[in-house]
């Protein structure tokens, strides 16, 4: 079990949209753009964009890539879970995999280590009342706690659950965070909700993943598309450097994977908070009168 990634990956199931979105929209971006080296002549000397211009504007050659990049959603449909946590940071056990595994985690330890500093530092200079910071540097201290604090939200609460990527550091936090104040297990009970839950939530949740697997789809997609782009490009000067755009949407995805992931943790754990009544009745188990005869039951539990 890895997370949310595996306990909630049952929750929805209509392919129709979910499909169009997070398959088809990605294949069709990298169907283009190779069916677009290619017709240029890229592979063979200096590409001709007006001719790929013209290819694309073919009836045949559209319905073609059409085709082309549903048949590739379904193929690659299957392992979207897979590319979920491969972004998360679960690289297999091989040693070189593991090296850059530990290499990473230690990296963001560092990183929130030295967050927290530059906050408690900042927090303590705008606390103190014997001298207390002048009007300017008042603004700094508080710019310097506000980003700091920003930065540390993408963190596990504890140094031994980090991840060696942002996506996974996120995912992980609410992973530990959320039900944690009821002594639930988010990742044990969030099927049990979910299958309770009003259809609205459940629905929200769903659109949240969407957001999320489209996202991990898109950079998966765009770094590929960055690959063929150097291998068309390499010996044609300048024009390699295109190869930048789908880098440049693979890094967007990615960070834009990042901000959803907080938004997808965010409704996980409020559907835990609004919704676990529901499942204590489900199970014929007394609602608790307090936050500690909650953790004492759960604890049974």
């Amino acid at each position: 079990m890895n997370g949310f990634s595996a306990a909630i990956s049952g929750v929805g199931g209509a392919i129709g949209r979910y499909f169009s979105l997070v398959s088809f929209i990605p294949s069709l971006f990298l169907a283009g753009f190779t069916f677009t080296l290619i017709k240029s002549g890229a592979w063979a000397g200096e590409p001709n964009w007006a001719k790929a211009g013209d290819a694309l504007t073919h009836v045949g050659n559209l319905a073609l890539l059409t085709l082309v990049s549903i048949a590739l959603g379904v193929i690659v449909h299957p392992i979207q879970f897979a590319l979920v946590q491969f972004f998360e940071g679960y690289w297999g056990a091989g040693r070189l995999r593991q090296r850059v595994r530990v290499a990473r985690i230690r990296h963001y330890r560092k990183c929130s280590t030295r967050q927290f500093g530059n906050l408690m530092s900042a927090e303590t200079a705008l606390a103190d009342s014997e001298n207390p910071p002048q009007p300017e540097v008042k603004v700094e201290l508080l710019s310097v706690a506000t980003e700091n604090e920003r930065l540390l939200e993408g963190y596990p609460p504890d140094d031994d659950d980090m991840m060696p990527t942002r996506l996974g550091n996120v995912l992980r936090k609410y992973e530990r965070e959320a039900g944690a104040q009821y002594g639930l297990d988010a990742i044990g009970i969030i099927e049990h909700v979910a299958q309770v839950a009003p259809a609205q939530r459940v629905e929200y949740v769903r659109d949240q993943r969407q957001l999320l697997d489209l996202s991990v789809r898109m950079t998966a997609t765009s770094v590929f598309a960055t690959f063929i782009a150097i291998a068309f490009l390499w010996h044609d000067g300048p024009w390699l450097l295109i190869a930048l755009v789908p880098y440049s949407i693979a890094y967007l995805s990615y960070r834009g994977a990042v901000v959803v992931a907080h938004a997808y943790g965010s409704a996980l754990s409020t559907m835990i908070d609004l919704d676990r009544f529901a499942l204590y009745d489900y199970l014929r188990l007394p609602r608790p009168k307090t936050t500690k005869a909650e953790q004492r039951t759960n604890a049974k539990l």
